[in-house]
């Protein structure tokens, strides 16, 4: 029995290391997911200070297939006596040509490499055979969702103020 069950958590090591995926972006933005180039990644911005930073995932024809954008916001339910006014909180926006919808995810820090993003578009296999995989889009936003700016757009909206009036 003992040998058994060493013989299937080595199966299953092996298994597991078998389907984990080595993503990296080459020096001309070429995703590359296990030796093979599955789509291309170009930055915009993402300088230190830069006040803005995108990145455009696209096929092998250049059109743009992803968009992904930095942004962040203070959150002030973070507030700490260290920082009173609220923590800042970085997150990527992406978006999907075709797609009315967008998702949000915690970014990585504030610099964010192409390789971070990449790592995120192949976890979620979100290209398939060069395309967009709109199965995996659609839970990728549904899983994600939009939480960053509705939790800034609820901490920034001004508190309402309801007028209740008496009916004699």
């Amino acid at each position: 029995m003992k040998k058994f069950f060493i013989v299937v958590l080595l199966l299953v090591c092996i298994s597991a290391t078998a389907q984990r995926k080595k993503v990296s972006v080459s020096k001309d933005g070429a995703m590359v997911v296990n030796g093979d180039t599955v789509a291309y990644i170009e930055k915009e911005g993402c300088k230190i200070l830069s006040p803005s930073c995108q990145f455009f995932i696209t096929d092998e024809t250049d059109a743009v297939m992803i968009t992904a954008s930095v942004r962040s916001f203070t959150d002030k339910e973070r507030a700490t006596p260290e920082f009173p006014g609220g923590v800042n909180v970085d997150y990527l926006v992406f978006s999907f040509q075709g797609v009315d919808a967008t998702a949000e995810v915690e970014g990585p820090g504030m610099i964010v490499k192409a390789e971070s993003v990449a790592k995120i578009v192949v976890q979620w296999r979100l290209i398939k055979d060069g395309k967009l995989d709109p199965e995996a889009v659609a839970h990728f936003v549904t899983h994600h969702g939009n939480r960053y700016s509705e939790k800034e757009r609820r901490q920034n909206q001004p508190p309402s103020i309801q007028i209740i009036q008496e009916m004699d």
